[in-house]
C-alpha cells in the first residue's frame, strides 16, 4: 500500500508535445508548455520516444537502402524493411501542434513558406479552378484543421472559393455540411484527423482529382516543375527525383522540406501537419537568431 502511494506521488515534468494523447484526453497538469506525467501515465511518454526512434530509425535505413542492398537482402531484410516503410508511427495531429491557429489571411503566405508540395498543389487548384472534388477536400481541409484553422475560418475560406463557383446558396446546401463533419459537430461527431502521408500515397486519384501525392502521382516533367516553382534545382532536384524512381516518396519529400528550409531534417516527413509544424518551429527560429542580432 506504502509502495503505490508512492508511485502516485511521482511525476515527471516533460515538454506537453511529447504526450499529445494525454493533453487531449486531459489527464495531465499544464504549466508554461509542461505536462507533469505520473508514474502511471509514464507508458505514454516512452510510447512517444519509441515512435520517434523508429521514425528516425526508418529515415536513415531508407538513406542507405540502395537497390543493391535491396536485392541482396530481398529474403531477409527486404520484407522487413519495406512492410516498415508503409507504417505510420506518429501523432495523429487532430488538434494544432502548440495551440497554433492561423486564418484565412495567412494561407497563401503560409503555403509558400510552410505547405508540403501535396498541399501547395490543392491550393493552386483551389484558386484556380474554385473547386475540389470530394478526396480534395477531405485531404486539404484536415491539414488545414490539423494546421489551426478554426471551423467558422474553414467555412469562411470554402465558401469565399466554391461561391465563385457554384453560388453562396449552393455552398451552404451542398457542402457546409461535410466541412462541419470534419470538424466533429455533425453527424456521429467524430473529430476526423488529417490524412498521414502513407494514406495519401495509397489514395488513387481520378480524372480532375488533385488530391494524392504529387511524388508518386506526378508525371515526371510536372514534378520536376513543380519542385523548381520550390525553388529545388540542381543536384538536390536529381536526388530527390532517384528517390521517386525508386519509390521513396517519403524520403523524396523530406529531401524536399531539406532544400527549401536548409536544414536537415533526421527523423524524416511521415505527415503533411508534422512538415507544416517543422517548417514553423525552422522559420521561429530563424527569426529569433535574427532579431537577436539586431538586438545586439
Amino acid at each position: 500500500m506504502g509502495q503505490s502511494a508512492n508511485v502516485e506521488s511521482v511525476f515527471f515534468k516533460v515538454p506537453f508535445e511529447e504526450v499529445p494523447d494525454l493533453v487531449a484526453s486531459r489527464r495531465v497538469f499544464l504549466s508554461k508548455g509542461y505536462a507533469y506525467v505520473a508514474m502511471s501515465q509514464v507508458v505514454s511518454l516512452v510510447v512517444t520516444q519509441f515512435r520517434c526512434n523508429i521514425s528516425k530509425a526508418l529515415v536513415l535505413t531508407n538513406r542507405k537502402w540502395t537497390a543493391t542492398i535491396k536485392e541482396q537482402e530481398k529474403d531477409r531484410l527486404t520484407p522487413i524493411v519495406e512492410a516498415l516503410s508503409n507504417a505510420y508511427f506518429g501523432p495523429d495531429y487532430s488538434q494544432p501542434k502548440d495551440a497554433v491557429e492561423i486564418s484565412v489571411k495567412d494561407i497563401d503566405q503560409l503555403a509558400k513558406s510552410s505547405f508540403p508540395l501535396c498541399m501547395r498543389h490543392m491550393l493552386d487548384k483551389l484558386r484556380e479552378n474554385h473547386h475540389l472534388k470530394h478526396g480534395g477536400r477531405m485531404q486539404f481541409g484536415l491539414f488545414l484543421k490539423g494546421a489551426g484553422l478554426k471551423l467558422e475560418d474553414a467555412l469562411a475560406f470554402w465558401r469565399a472559393e466554391f461561391s465563385q463557383k457554384v453560388g453562396s446558396e449552393r455552398f451552404d446546401k451542398e457542402y457546409a455540411y461535410s466541412i462541419r463533419h470534419n470538424y466533429g459537430k455533425e453527424g456521429k461527431r467524430t473529430d476526423y484527423t488529417p490524412y498521414s502521408c502513407q494514406k495519401i500515397i495509397s489514395a488513387t486519384p481520378g480524372v480532375g482529382d488533385h488530391h494524392g501525392c504529387p511524388y508518386r502521382h506526378f508525371g515526371e516533367e510536372n514534378l520536376r516543375a513543380a519542385l523548381n516553382k520550390m525553388g529545388v534545382s540542381g543536384h538536390t532536384l536529381e536526388e530527390i527525383m532517384d528517390k521517386v524512381k525508386n519509390r521513396h516518396y517519403q524520403l523524396a519529400c523530406t529531401l524536399t522540406f531539406e532544400a527549401t528550409h536548409g536544414v536537415s531534417c533526421d527523423s524524416g516527413i511521415n505527415h503533411p501537419n508534422q512538415y507544416f509544424s517543422e517548417s514553423q518551429k525552422v522559420l521561429r527560429a530563424k527569426n529569433q537568431t535574427v532579431e537577436s542580432q539586431s538586438a545586439t
